[in-house]
C-alpha cells in the first residue's frame, strides 16, 4: 500500500522532481497539522485526506510565488488564493469541522 506522500507525488506526475520528497513531506506536515486544528480532527483521520492532498500539491506548484495575487504562463493564468483560506472553507463546507 502507498504511503499519502507517494500518492500525492504520483498525483503531481511531471510537475514533481525526486529530489524534492523532504520538501513535500514538510508541506504534507504542515497542512495536515493546520487541517487538523481547523476541524478538531485528529491528523490520523481519512476523512481530511482528500482536502490536505489538494492543498498540498497546490502549494507545492506555488513555490516561489508565495507573494503574488496571479500569474501568467504561456498563455495560462492562475490565481493563487490563499490555499489555507481555501482548505478552511472545504473542511468547513464538507461538514469537517468538530467545535470544541
Amino acid at each position: 500500500m502507498r504511503t499519502n506522500i507517494e500518492k500525492i507525488t504520483s498525483d503531481l506526475g511531471p510537475n514533481y522532481k525526486d529530489t524534492d520528497k523532504q520538501i513535500i513531506e514538510e508541506i504534507y506536515e504542515e497542512i495536515n497539522s493546520i487541517a487538523s486544528n481547523i476541524s478538531g480532527l485528529k491528523k490520523e483521520d481519512t476523512r481530511l485526506y482528500p482536502l490536505v492532498k489538494e492543498a498540498v500539491k497546490a502549494t507545492y506548484i506555488a513555490r516561489g510565488a508565495e507573494g503574488l495575487a496571479s500569474r501568467g504562463e504561456g498563455g495560462m493564468s492562475s490565481t493563487f488564493n490563499n490555499i489555507i483560506d481555501k482548505l478552511k472553507k472545504d473542511i468547513i463546507s464538507n461538514n469537517l469541522r468538530r467545535l470544541q
